[in-house]
């Protein structure tokens, strides 16, 4: 018999013959990574959070949150699960509830939640619903979104060959308003260096009350500052390379943002 939680779910021991995996679950990527240990785990002290689920026709349940420790209990040949059964109105909440589940997890992948981005603005049409609907930062559903959060007249200039998408993608993350953004792609695309290009991001990036004229004398003056060769690992450059193309930057945006991130954690950057 189901168990009354709260007004929004129902908690029951389901037999996972009767359950489905929904298409609307976020994580599609790793899956089997790590199974056997989980599973080694629910073998030693049984499933310690129930999966959630909704129900659908003929006793069958459609599975939103829990798709590993589905699996692993699968795999143990286990023929119940403990389940939270709630109420979803669409497809879009089922995947939304999914999303908010595993966002802050490490082991979510990046390409599920790009996917999920992408699909929850075609459906609200607004970075800011998006953001919302989701509890994260706009500039967090942006960096899900990489190319597709690049307003139209920044993809003109890409499309022109003025400017590279990785570029354009870049500016977008770094610069929340947008109006802002569009004259620094343009202003951007005024300086053929790359070396300068990137100060131009990073001028904007740290002083967002500035003009783009104040942005671009500033980053002027930056651009004659001296310049360090660093020289890394094999493993490390391996490592920077495939951070660049993860997240669709270049890869001495990646080393930049290393350093930084490094000197604040260590109190040097003011």
């Amino acid at each position: 018999m189901a168990v009354a939680v709260q007004k929004k779910f129902r908690f029951d021991y389901l037999n996972l013959d009767q359950i489905d995996v929904s298409l609307s679950n976020v994580r599609k990527s790793n899956l089997e990574e790590g199974i056997d240990e989980l599973a080694r785990s629910i073998g030693d002290i049984g499933v310690q959070q129930p999966v959630v689920v909704f129900e659908k026709k003929n006793k069958r349940y459609e599975l939103i949150i829990g798709q590993r420790r589905f699996l692993a209990c699968r795999k143990l040949r286990e023929t119940k699960i403990p389940a939270l059964i709630t109420k979803v109105e669409g497809e879009t909440d089922a995947l939304v509830k999914s999303f908010s589940e595993n966002i802050h997890r490490l082991d979510l992948d990046y390409r599920d939640k790009m996917k999920v981005a992408i699909r929850l603005l075609s459906e609200y049409g607004s970075i800011e619903k998006v953001a919302k609907t989701l509890g994260v930062s706009d500039q967090t559903v942006k960096k899900y979104l990489g190319y597709a959060a690049v307003p139209e007249a920044i993809k003109e200039l890409v499309d022109k060959g003025r400017l590279g998408a990785a570029t354009a993608i870049e500016i977008v993350q770094n610069i929340t308003d947008e109006e802002k953004a569009i004259e620094i792609a343009k202003l951007v695309d005024e300086f053929p260096r790359s070396e300068d290009r990137g100060y131009i991001i990073d001028v904007a990036r740290e002083n967002p009350r500035r003009t783009v004229q104040e942005i671009a004398r500033i980053a002027k003056k930056r651009s004659l500052m001296k310049k360090i060769t660093i020289h890394v690992t094999e493993r490390i450059y391996m490592a920077i390379n495939e951070a660049a193309q993860k997240y669709e930057v270049d890869m001495e945006f990646v080393a930049r943002e290393a350093i930084e991130e490094w000197l604040h954690t260590k109190g040097l950057l003011k």
